[in-house]
C-alpha cells in the first residue's frame, strides 16, 4: 500500500450541489487531497457558493463556480463544456444535490413528485450522462453517487417518502452505470449517510447560545423538534456510534472512493453510518 494512492493532485472534479452542508464539505475534502474541483448549485444569491469557491481557491486549488439546474438537460451540458473548457477534463463527478419535502406520499401532489424527482433522480442521471462520454474517451474516472440509508431501508418519517424512493433509484443507477462504464475504467459507486451534521438555522444557534448562559437552576427550555429528532436519532438502538457524522468523515469517504485507493471498487454502496445498517 502506498498513501500516495490517496492523493487526488492534479484530479479534475465537478461536484453537484456545493452550496452548504455535506456537498460543501465533499468539495473541500477532494480539493484538500490536491483536486481542482468545479462546484455548482442552483441557488447563488446567497453568495455561499462563491465563498466554497474561494475555500477551494485558497488551498491554491482551481475552480469553476456557476449556477446550474440540473433537471435541465440544456443547463447540464452547458455546465460540463464549461468545466471541460476551464480544466481540460473531468476525472471526478459527485452528484449531491438533493431537494426535500415534508409531504408523505399519500399527500404528494403531481407537481411536487415532479419536481423532487426531476432534481433528486433525473438531474443525476442528466449529469452522468453529460460527463460519461469525456470518461470514456479518456478511458478513466471515478463516479461517486449521494444515495441515502432511505434508500436502502423504508424511511421512518412519512414525510421522506419520495426521498426514499429516489435515493434507492440512485443506489440501481450506480450500479447499473458500473456494468455500462467499467470496460471503460471508470467506477462508478455510492455513499449512503444516516445523519450527518448540518449549517443550523439561525434560529437554532440563537437558542442554543441562549442556553448557555442561563441561571443556576433556570428550567431547562423544552427541546426542539429537531433537537428532539436528532435524539432519538442518534440513539444506541437507531446509531451504534450515538452521534451524527461531521462533514470531515463524509469527505474522507468521497476522497478514498475517487482515489486510486479504490482503484478495484465500483458498484459499492458505502454505508457511512454509523453503525445504522448493521
Amino acid at each position: 500500500m502506498s498513501l500516495a494512492d490517496f492523493s487526488l493532485e492534479g484530479k479534475k472534479a465537478l461536484v453537484i450541489g456545493a452550496r452548504r452542508n455535506v456537498g460543501k464539505g465533499f468539495a473541500l475534502g477532494l480539493a484538500e487531497a490536491g483536486a481542482d474541483v468545479a462546484v455548482t448549485d442552483v441557488n447563488l444569491e446567497d453568495g455561499r457558493l462563491a465563498e466554497v469557491g474561494e475555500q477551494i481557491r485558497a488551498m491554491g486549488r482551481n475552480t469553476v463556480v456557476a449556477q446550474t439546474d440540473i433537471s435541465q438537460k440544456s443547463e447540464v451540458d452547458a455546465l460540463v463544456k464549461q468545466v471541460v473548457e476551464s480544466f481540460g477534463t473531468i476525472d471526478i463527478l459527485m452528484n449531491v444535490a438533493v431537494m426535500y419535502h415534508s409531504r408523505s406520499l399519500t399527500e404528494l401532489d403531481e407537481q411536487g413528485w415532479d419536481q423532487l424527482t426531476n432534481v433528486n433522480l433525473k438531474g443525476y442521471w442528466l449529469t452522468i450522462q453529460a460527463v460519461a462520454p469525456i470518461m470514456m474517451k479518456q478511458r478513466s474516472g471515478s463516479i461517486i453517487n449521494l444515495t441515502s440509508r432511505g434508500g436502502l431501508k423504508a424511511h421512518a418519517d412519512k414525510g421522506m417518502g419520495n426521498y426514499a424512493i429516489v435515493k434507492a433509484g440512485i443506489a440501481m443507477m450506480t450500479r447499473q452505470y458500473c456494468r455500462y462504464l467499467g470496460p471503460y475504467n471508470i467506477r462508478v459507486n455510492a455513499i449512503a449517510p444516516s445523519l450527518m451534521e448540518w449549517e443550523q438555522h439561525p434560529a437554532e444557534d440563537s437558542r442554543r447560545a441562549n442556553r448557555s448562559v442561563e441561571a443556576p437552576g433556570t428550567p431547562r427550555p423544552e427541546p426542539t423538534e429537531l433537537e428532539k429528532m436528532v435524539a432519538w436519532s442518534t440513539s444506541e438502538q437507531n446509531l451504534p456510534l450515538g452521534r451524527v457524522a461531521t462533514f470531515d468523515e463524509m469527505a474522507n469517504a468521497a476522497v478514498f472512493l475517487a482515489s486510486d485507493a479504490a482503484s478495484y471498487v465500483t458498484g459499492a454502496i458505502l454505508c457511512v453510518d454509523g453503525g445504522y445498517m448493521a
